[in-house]
């Protein structure tokens, strides 16, 4: 093996001279690329005609996360699931909206890597407590409030709003989930058909194929 002959500094490079020396090259931490084989699944969290949801365990540091499973099936449903994705990545500015981490794709699925919120769901609240005293509803009512004009003031509308779609975490505080239905560029002057949403929390206009303005939806939304 050769041995590298050393190099003398010249007086640019030498602070000895009183020159400006050149900058030494650090190598910086590197970040743990995110990969989709640094993920373990542990247990199947709930199911729909969209997928599947699974708990997670991020192998780089233990943090727990929520797998969103999406099968492709369909050309026409990529516009969704790219406008699900999109949604996703500008929730993360509010503290009351679901959050991802990553999307990945395989040949057969798409997989959205979400924070995993373990307090359960709004729904389950109510079915546990029955009736929610008035200091709660004012309480979580602020904070739904304040997420949804985040998504509106983004031209966004969730469409889907139910107790089911309300994540609740560890303290006490709520977060809005499950932005399949969503609709975007609702300030545009066109009008909204179809059948979107659970019946029971969807407006009336929508449920009878009424054509109606989207800001009135969301009107119905916040204050029914």
């Amino acid at each position: 093996m050769k041995r590298r002959k050393k190099r003398t500094r010249s007086p640019e490079e030498d602070p000895a001279e009183g020159r400006k020396s050149k900058k030494t090259r650090q190598d910086a931490k590197r970040t743990p690329s995110f990969d989709i084989t640094n993920y373990s699944a542990l247990a199947e969290l709930g199911k729909g005609s969209f997928g599947r949801v699974i708990l997670a365990s991020y192998d780089i540091n233990d943090e727990l996360v929520a797998v969103k499973v999406i099968q492709k099936k369909q050309e026409k449903d990529f516009r969704y699931i790219r406008r699900e994705a999109n949604i996703l990545q500008i929730a993360g500015g509010c503290p009351f909206l679901c959050r991802a981490f990553a999307t990945f794709q395989t040949e057969s699925l798409i997989l959205f890597v979400l924070e995993y919120i373990n307090g359960g769901t709004m729904d389950k609240l109510i079915k546990r407590q029955g009736q929610l005293d008035t200091n709660q509803i004012l309480f979580y009512s602020a904070e739904l409030i304040v997420g949804l004009e985040f998504l509106h003031t983004n031209g966004i509308v969730h469409r889907d709003l139910k107790p089911e779609n309300i994540l609740m975490d560890e303290e006490g505080h709520v977060k809005i989930g499950d932005f399949g239905l969503a609709r975007t560029n609702i300030f545009s002057p066109e009008t909204c058909r179809g059948y979107y949403g659970t019946p029971g929390y969807i407006a009336p206009e929508v449920r009878l194929s009424v054509p109606i303005h989207l800001l009135i939806i969301i009107l119905r939304i916040c204050f029914i």
